[in-house]
């Protein structure tokens, strides 16, 4: 019997069982298809909190704490595996032209670099920019990342950590015993278990209930439209509104994304696609020289504030759940895994692990996350 099984295989159940194998621990992994390749790889790779200053605090203080490791997991991953996850400090231009003093304020309190931008400045910054916007904000020290290449990496390094993965392996529930859960009811028959680490994304809210712990997780589509340009063509990741660019190395760019409550409803819709080509033609008119190349959907594992639950259950004392990321999953993922390992090995925190609890996380409904894309 292995220390951890992990119930979910997209970017968070991998990086904490990373974590967890690093540390010395025996891990399994279950996925109900096959590991990352839900939300994880339909996500854009954004290093940042859209509009960051909208956040609640904890978010804030999870998402410095991922900035700060993402490029070393980065290299280690390369390092370890040959396959480069593309780890970029392209930098991010917001020209919203508003909530410049609220913007202002953020970063100086959490000493983020940012740089009002007009005129001659602007166009330096970014070329491609349509001339008809007339001001930015510019955060130089955001990065990106080339999530389906992270995902590949960390799927080759399990393998080399010796972490067994069950692909196609659907968890339905648990077999508890008093204070703890002895075993996994899944789609390959009853599974035992020393210990539970729930990660499940969108679906994962539907395995907590059946715990007797019913919290407000539910699943946000999220489309998205790439466009293949040479390189070069845009260089800064632009986000306008609710709406972003994010130019990889290879010169393609990705438009993103739509923020829709249909439940598990991941088709891709004609109207989206429109949308997010005008948008991104609004930004950088440039774009239409090309084509779109693909058009796909995932869906997030919503949460009311945005701030996630990571955390143990409130009964089930060998049962530890990391849910509810919304939009920043894949920024957060490092961190989670860090405040995931520290919390099953009793080790000292390097945030406030309370911050991410069942209270905390249901007293955070009164910020909402859709404030934060508006």
């Amino acid at each position: 019997m292995t220390d951890f099984s992990i119930i979910g295989g997209g970017i968070i159940g991998m990086m904490i069982a990373r974590e967890l194998a690093l540390d010395g621990a025996t891990v399994e992994l279950f996925e109900s298809g096959e590991t990352g390749q839900q939300a994880s790889w339909a996500g854009g790779g954004i290093l940042s909190p859209l509009h960051p200053w909208r956040y609640p605090d904890p978010l804030l203080r999870l998402a410095t704490r991922s900035q700060s490791l993402f490029q070393s997991v980065a290299e280690a991953l390369h390092q370890a595996t040959g396959i480069d996850p593309q780890w970029q400090q392209c930098g991010l231009l917001i020209v919203d032209g508003t909530e410049r003093e609220q913007a202002l304020t953020w970063g100086e309190r959490w000493q983020m670099p940012l740089k009002p931008l007009t005129g001659e400045g602007l166009f330096a910054c970014e070329p491609a920019l349509n001339p008809g916007i007339t001001e930015g904000l510019f955060l130089p020290t955001i990065a990106q990342i080339r999530n389906p290449r992270l995902l590949t990496a960390l799927k080759a390094h399990l393998k080399l950590l010796k972490v067994r993965v069950h692909p196609q392996t659907r968890i339905n529930g648990f077999e508890i015993h008093g204070d703890r859960v002895t075993g996994l009811q899944s789609s390959a028959g009853q599974h035992s278990i020393n210990a539970a680490i729930l990660c499940a994304g969108a679906w994962g809210g539907q395995l907590l209930a059946t715990t007797g712990l019913d919290l407000p997780l539910q699943p946000v589509r999220g489309q998205m439209i790439i466009i293949k340009t040479p390189p070069g063509t845009v260089s800064r990741v632009i986000l306008r509104g609710s709406r972003y660019l994010i130019p990889r190395r290879d010169g393609r760019v990705l438009v993103g994304s739509t923020i829709e409550y249909c439940g598990f409803d991941q088709q891709t819709t004609p109207a989206a696609r429109e949308d997010l080509y005008a948008a991104a033609l609004e930004m950088a008119p440039v774009l239409a020289d090309f084509p779109i190349e693909h058009h796909w959907s995932g869906l997030r594992p919503g949460s009311p504030s945005g701030v996630p639950y990571i955390g143990p259950h409130p009964v089930l004392t060998n049962l530890h759940s990391a849910l509810g990321h919304f939009r920043n999953g894949l920024m957060l993922a490092p961190a989670t895994a860090e405040l995931i390992k520290n919390l099953v090995t009793h080790s000292s925190p390097t945030v406030n692990a309370s911050d991410y609890d069942q209270q905390s996380f249901v007293a955070g409904t009164e910020h909402r996350a859709d404030a934060a894309d508006r």
